[in-house]
């Protein structure tokens, strides 16, 4: 692992439990980058965000890859029950999509929505990867809101874990996993 973004830790944590037989989702996809690696270490991959712009740039940097195991999907991560049905992996990389309108971001009503559907349909042994960012004012609220939902969260079905990088610059981006707990184990 050469760098420290909190990305790249995800990326790194992701490998660790990722298997060439596992259907995952990209719940935000911006430019591609998590959706092409997701691609590359899993057996497909949905892909979902709400800007054109978004679907654009990701469907490039998959042909440009030669990746064909992918679904991108122009609508909202709200929605993925619509779409998908089963799968064991979920990353959402919250924010607004780099080099774009700013003004468009994930919120905590969209979030929340959606993480409360997939913690209902995510396979058992699945886990939810959130790299978070409360560095701009939709995003502090944002992590606030994702805080308490978490407080709520049953720890009898699910685990929850946070890390963080608290010695750099003010307010950080920092991931949080959620873990669905298989039945009849730990």
């Amino acid at each position: 692992m050469k760098n420290t973004h909190i990305i790249d830790i995800a990326h790194h944590l992701m490998r660790a439990y990722i298997t060439k037989n596992d259907i995952v989702v990209d719940m935000t996809m911006g430019n591609g980058y998590d959706t092409l690696f997701l691609a590359n270490i899993s057996n497909f991959v949905y892909a979902f965000d709400i800007q054109k712009q978004a679907l654009e740039s990701t469907q490039k940097r998959l042909d440009e890859n030669n990746i064909n195991n992918t679904k991108l999907i122009l609508d909202s991560h709200e929605h993925i029950n619509q779409y998908v049905t089963q799968y064991k992996y979920v990353i959402y990389n919250l924010g607004y999509l780099p080099n774009g309108d700013k003004s468009i971001t994930t919120t905590s009503q969209t979030t929340l929505n959606s993480l409360k559907t997939v913690l209902k349909t995510i396979e058992e042994g699945g886990i939810v990867f959130m790299v978070i960012y409360p560095g701009h004012e939709e995003g502090k609220k944002e992590s606030d809101d994702l805080e308490d939902f978490f407080k709520t969260i049953d720890h009898r079905f699910y685990k929850v874990v946070k890390t963080h990088l608290p010695y750099q610059h003010l307010n950080p981006p920092y991931l949080v996993m959620i873990y669905k707990k298989e039945l009849n184990k730990d």
